[in-house]
């Protein structure tokens, strides 16, 4: 943020920092829950989890907000989806015996939290320009991702076929984009050996 805005916005690295926590709802299942019940027609289902949200969301933020300011607000907004996503995969659950692959989300957010923490722990020695610190951020992490990922298990040769295949469809780009996964390749067939 300070790169993009300096000072003037002081809090906002804070702000932004805790407002993502909620993409990580991804791993348990907050995108694909509601596009399942949507696919099987479970639209009043949907209505009711959504108005179970909105009232959560009301009663938190008329509490928070006023003690908290945007702190109340990010609480509210992250606390106010646990109970809808809980319902989703409960109702997905018992009705279609189906469930998040909690082992593969596990080892994806392992992998991205390893890489972070390596990616603070060398970005926050270093005394650059903000735009600089950004870049090296962004490379760290990805080489520490491209190795933590085969390391631990959250990605395996199946899912870089499926990358490569994906991937063709970018004609004179893919080749650019599949050299990190030929790389990949190359960690897990000497992490994963079996």
């Amino acid at each position: 943020m300070y790169t993009l805005f300096g000072t003037k916005y002081e809090y906002t690295p804070l702000y932004f920092a805790l407002y993502i926590i909620f993409y990580l709802y991804t791993a348990f299942g907050h995108l694909s829950a509601g596009n399942v019940l949507k696919g099987q027609g479970k639209t009043q289902l949907l209505l009711k989890i959504s108005l179970i949200h909105s009232i959560i969301g009301v009663i938190l933020s008329v509490i928070l907000i006023p003690i908290f300011g945007i702190l109340g607000f990010i609480a509210a907004h992250l606390t106010a989806a646990i109970p809808g996503l809980t319902i989703m995969l409960w109702w997905i659950k018992k009705h279609y015996n189906a469930t998040v692959d909690w082992g593969s989300s596990t080892k994806i957010l392992l992998s991205a939290a390893t890489a972070a923490a390596i990616t603070y722990a060398v970005t926050y020695l270093l005394n650059l320009a903000n735009w600089v610190t950004l870049i090296i951020g962004a490379v760290i992490f990805l080489a520490a991702y491209l190795v933590t990922a085969p390391l631990i298990g959250a990605i395996n040769n199946a899912d870089i076929k499926n990358l490569k295949e994906m991937l063709r469809v970018l004609g004179p780009i893919a080749p650019l984009l599949n050299m990190p996964l030929n790389i990949i390749e190359k960690l897990i067939a000497t992490f994963q050996k079996k």
